[in-house]
């Protein structure tokens, strides 16, 4: 679904990303994890069209991102980590709005658009203006904007940055669901549990680099960290993510389950 070969973007002298390779297939999910100015989310805008590449090319179910952005994007839903919604229409209307957009018909983008108001308790609030919501609710319709045309790629920043610890897990629920379907997914996050909840393969950025990508079980085999047995699964990512980026890891003693 998705091929991103030998990405490039620069930004004047300062180098976003450099020489970024992946590949997401249908149902797959990609985790990128980094600090602030990794490059994840230059990433995905690149991988969505919203931004031109300086090198690279980025292949979306076949078509050429930078060949032909229109059609890539109906193919994808980005959700962004700040979302811009119109604070003055209700999420019903603002969800009605995109489904007509992705030309979904009538009776299936509001049967679409009650079932995903529901599951994320989002229906007592639904007819209200949005400029009312917290970060919460602004974060879980965005989420559903995102796939309500139940895209072939979704791109999440941050999915849950601002959720409560219960939408969360329906949001981590929603999103294997999709990949269920066929979705492929790639999402950026700075949440370990997250990534390890959600991820087929994840990939560690640094300044613009991938410096690892692989399943949980091959970044644990890579990293150099010695295995212990414990009440929790041990490395964990957050191990792992220091060990690869070059913190020094301290290894402290544990309770042995």
């Amino acid at each position: 679904m998705l091929e991103v070969q030998s990405l490039v973007k620069q930004y004047g002298e300062v180098p976003a990303l450099r020489d970024l390779t992946v590949s997401v297939g249908p149902g797959e999910c990609l985790v990128l994890i980094g600090r602030n100015g990794a490059g994840k989310t230059t990433a995905l805008r690149c991988m969505a069209g919203v931004i031109q590449p300086s090198a690279g090319t980025v292949i979306v179910d076949g078509l050429d991102v930078q060949a032909d952005p229109d059609a890539v994007r109906g193919r994808v839903g980005l959700m962004p980590e700040v979302p811009g919604l119109y604070e003055r229409m209700s999420a019903r209307a603002y969800l009605d709005h995109f489904g007509a957009i992705y030309d979904l018909p009538v009776p299936e983008r509001r049967r679409r658009i009650e079932r995903l108001l529901e599951l994320f308790d989002l229906c007592e609030a639904a007819d209200r203006w949005m400029g009312t919501y917290s970060k919460g609710m602004r974060q879980k319709v965005a989420l559903i904007r995102a796939t309500l045309h139940q895209p072939g790629l979704v791109l999440a920043d941050e999915p849950t940055s601002a959720l409560d610890p219960d939408s969360t897990r329906r949001a981590w629920a929603y999103l294997a669901e999709l990949r269920e379907a066929g979705s492929a997914l790639v999402v950026c996050t700075h949440s370990m549990e997250e990534a390890e909840e959600l991820a087929g393969n994840i990939g560690i950025m640094s300044a613009g680099r991938l410096l690892a990508l692989g399943s949980m079980d091959e970044l644990v085999a890579g990293s150099g960290l010695r295995p212990r047995q414990e009440v929790r699964r041990w490395p964990g990512l957050q191990d792992i993510y220091l060990a690869v980026v070059g913190e020094r890891f301290h290894d402290e003693p544990a309770a042995t389950a």
